[in-house]
């Protein structure tokens, strides 16, 4: 055993020292590799050609010509790439800081010179700076009152009729054939419309609801479509989105006013295709 150890150890190669000719190579081969990464990069970005290319190589020698990790500057530079990119995102979000000022300004926080701020006032500042730039829409308010008189106005209206849950239908123009049943799914195009005529959602396209998956008074309305046929369905909130509205789309308590196309009825035993577009009037949950 100790013999066989000992001819091991002694038939292990030494390190070589690559001649300069084998260096050069290495340095070529280490080049290409990095060439496959960079080149299509270069050629997205820049004309392909020995200028650019050239360019290109010089900037990388400036970072290797400061490579010392030590240095300050080198620091800088490396994250200077890192904060171009973040004070870039805060001028495209409209904050009026130019490059100079930051420089300026950062020279001084580094310094620990008196900036009127610290680090949680200074994230409290700029959430407070955004809301001044983008101000957040103030939801609208629809009062119970208007809301009354909106369904008090169209139930006056001749050709209307409303139900005994308190629907509002109209027919605009009749269709013709049977008429949903809450199991079916149906394809319509259709426009929703707020008390105030603010359209909040509509379809040019046919798209497919199942009947019984949306709000009462949407499910309601349905029931009384045929094929063919457009109509209008006036929903108090109590049929619709009540006191909670939906999504910052519907203000709590609102009227909702649809024009309805009923283009086809789908029977709850044949498969129907998924539909792909948004469900404007789908059941609160």
């Amino acid at each position: 055993m100790l013999i066989s150890g000992g001819s091991a150890r002694a038939a292990q190669k030494q390190p070589v020292e690559l001649t300069p000719a084998q260096a050069d190579s290495c340095a070529a081969a280490f080049a290409t590799t990095m060439a496959m990464y960079l080149k299509p990069e270069l050629e997205r970005r820049f004309q392909s050609n020995g200028d650019s290319i050239s360019e290109f190589v010089r900037g990388v020698g400036h970072a290797l010509d400061i490579k010392n990790v030590d240095a300050p500057y080198y620091q800088g530079v490396r994250n200077g790439f890192a904060i171009i990119d973040r004070l870039g995102q805060m001028q495209a979000m409209g904050f009026p800081i130019s490059d100079k000022a930051f420089l300026s300004q950062l020279d001084a926080a580094l310094k620990g010179q008196a900036m009127g701020m610290d680090a949680d006032k200074a994230d409290a500042y700029l959430r407070h700076a955004m809301e001044l730039m983008m101000p957040v829409e103030e939801p609208k308010v629809l009062s119970p009152e208007s809301q009354q008189a909106y369904l008090d106005e169209n139930r006056g209206r001749q050709g209307v009729i409303e139900t005994p849950t308190g629907l509002l239908f109209e027919v605009i123009t009749e269709g013709e054939g049977a008429t949903p049943k809450p199991e079916d799914t149906v394809s319509v195009t259709y426009a929703g419309r707020l008390s105030d005529g603010e359209v909040f959602d509509s379809s040019e396209k046919p798209v497919r609801f199942p009947v019984n998956r949306l709000v009462p008074g949407f499910t309601e309305g349905l029931q009384m479509m045929k094929p063919g046929g457009t109509y209008r369905i006036i929903i108090p909130p109590v049929l619709g989105y009540g006191d909670s509205g939906a999504g910052g789309v519907i203000p709590p308590g609102a009227v909702l006013d649809f024009t309805v196309t009923l283009h086809d009825i789908i029977p709850a035993d044949k498969p129907a295709e998924p539909a792909k577009a948004a469900e404007p009037a789908k059941a609160a949950e």
